[in-house]
């Protein structure tokens, strides 16, 4: 059962799970809820929901009133669902559930004194108002979508300049090393040859679910680059970020941006495709479409969400059984199992993860996110660091862009000791997605890291981070007291040990020490896990 339901067709209603009336939320409490709801990864950066719902104010009197609403509303909403940094708001996507079903029109009869709040709610309507009973193009069919880059308007360029066509060539190459999507050729995008084509227009002759369309203007050595991630269909906007930059060494540049472009591109499209997936009857999904619907509950990080990610994944083998994605998936899931020890028998969970990884290594040699699980299934659940690093080196030669690729190579570096390896490719998997919904774990990683370099004060302060944005995320209290014990700062290491001890109160050392990987980078924190069960907490 969710934690929250948000239904957003008819009259707003935002109740807990069991249904009961949720007092204390405010009109603006209540719009920052579904503006969260309707983000990819239900994650928003705060200048963005700041601007939304407080439009007539400046910067500053806008994220302080964000201030103010956050506090308001995290007493009003169950305990744990909400979260926020200084960078971003977000909500746990495993304890909400968004129900559009129903009568009525998207939030029916709501409205709010914040003009950049309803310009957005039109635009949502609208988007919704066009949507088919079944989305059109290949991804109602339940395959993997198709994607076309539309050519870039060009301001500021000399005639002739050719610019902006080879941002649209690298973009393009980018993102067709990713294989979630299929792009079309360039090719065929600008071959179309009416720039005054709509999206709907141009998505239905390239038979593309979504569409890339940008800009890119230029004022002396300086460079900024407008894109936007648009469903096909509707011409609906799911994403749109802007990249300032300086023109230097040319090849250099072409590849920054690209880079930037397809890391972020990557998870928007598939919180689009969860979402679109998630509309869909249960009986009636593909083997893809509940892999998709899988996702949320396994970067969720907790035992139970787990568990509804496997369940989600058997489905997609038993309507598939050779789909090899839902099994690096579900091979990763099980290794989650045996690392944050959720499990008090970790046999049938690396059982399972060494037959899953078996069957579908040979199937995914060119599929960049299968290697990334089945890398991740090898460290975490079979402890064999050098068949992990293989993996994650080939996925990566494949798609360097990939996100998940170079957080699993930080944590497979950390393991084996190679720390400036490893905190070099946590800065890499933060610059490709910034509001990834696994950027807790990538905290955590460094986190680890500085705490083998006995960098404590630091690692302390990454492992609380990384609580604070992984909503719910308990196994990670050990970490902060190893680290806490090893600075010598024994009351908050016990602090730390009996909110550890209540989350696993079956577990071991001994289990413990079975379950979790089996590193030799850091031997002293494994001393210090045993005062977990020598010390009264």
């Amino acid at each position: 059962m969710p934690d929250l339901v948000i239904h957003l067709r008819g009259p707003l209603r935002i109740a807990p799970g069991d249904g009961r009336p949720l007092a204390g939320l405010t009109r603006r409490g209540q719009a920052m809820l579904v503006c969260l709801a309707l983000q990819p990864g239900m994650r928003a950066e705060r200048g963005y929901l700041a601007e939304l719902l407080w439009s007539d104010r400046s910067e500053e009197q806008s994220r302080a009133s964000l201030r103010q609403e956050l506090s308001v509303l995290k007493r009003a909403v169950p305990e744990a669902i909400l979260a926020a940094d200084r960078q971003a708001v977000w909500l746990d996507a495993g304890a909400v559930q968004v129900d559009e079903g129903g009568a009525g029109d998207l939030l029916e009869g709501f409205d709010l004194a914040s003009e950049g709040f309803e310009d957005w709610l039109r635009q949502a309507r609208a988007g919704r108002a066009a949507e088919a009973p079944a989305d059109a193009g290949d991804a109602a069919r339940g395959e993997r979508p198709t994607l076309a880059v539309l050519p870039f308007e060009e301001f500021g360029a000399a005639a002739r300049d050719m610019f902006a066509d080879g941002v649209v060539d690298e973009i393009t190459s980018a993102l067709s090393r990713c294989k979630e999507f299929r792009v079309i050729a360039r090719q065929s995008a600008f071959a179309l040859g009416d720039p005054g084509l709509s999206v709907p227009e141009a998505a239905a002759r390239l038979k593309a679910d979504y569409i890339v369309e940008g800009s890119v203007r230029r004022a002396g050595e300086r460079l900024r680059i407008s894109v936007q991630l648009v469903r096909g269909h509707d011409g609906h906007t799911l994403w749109t970020a802007r990249f300032d930059d300086r023109l230097d060494d040319l090849f250099d540049l072409l590849d920054r941006i690209a880079a930037q472009v397809a890391g972020q591109i990557l998870p928007n499209l598939r919180a689009a495709e969860i979402a679109r997936a998630r509309a869909r009857p249960p009986q009636d999904r593909t083997a893809y479409e509940l892999m998709l619907t899988a996702l949320p509950h396994f970067w969720a990080h907790r035992g139970e969400e787990n568990e509804r990610a496997i369940a989600l994944l058997d489905q997609a083998l038993l309507h598939q059984p050779d789909f090899a994605p839902a099994m690096a998936y579900k091979a990763w899931c099980h290794a989650h199992h045996c690392c944050y020890t959720w499990t008090t028998d970790g046999a049938p969970h690396q059982a399972a993860a060494r037959t899953l990884v078996s069957r579908a290594a040979p199937m995914v040699q060119d599929d960049p996110g299968a290697l990334v699980a089945l890398s991740a299934a090898c460290g975490l659940a079979l402890n064999d660091f050098a068949r992990a690093r293989s993996l994650v080196d080939r996925a990566l030669l494949l798609d360097p862009n990939n996100a998940w690729g170079w957080l699993r190579l930080g944590w497979t570096a950390v393991y084996v000791g190679e720390f400036d390896t490893g905190m070099a490719a946590f800065d890499r998997y933060d610059q490709l997605s910034p509001l990834d919904p696994f950027r807790f774990n990538g905290l955590f990683g460094r986190s680890a890291a500085l705490r083998a370099m006995r960098r404590f004060d630091e690692s302390v302060a990454l492992c609380e981070q990384g609580l604070r944005e992984g909503t719910g995320v308990t196994w990670a209290y050990r970490m902060l007291f190893g680290t806490h014990w090893l600075a010598g700062n024994k009351d908050a290491a016990m602090a730390a040990a009996r909110k550890w001890r209540a989350a696993y109160p079956d577990i071991t050392f001994e289990m413990a020490r079975n379950l979790m990987p089996k590193w030799q980078h850091d031997p002293a924190y494994y001393k210090a896990l045993q005062e977990l069960w020598r010390q009264d907490g």
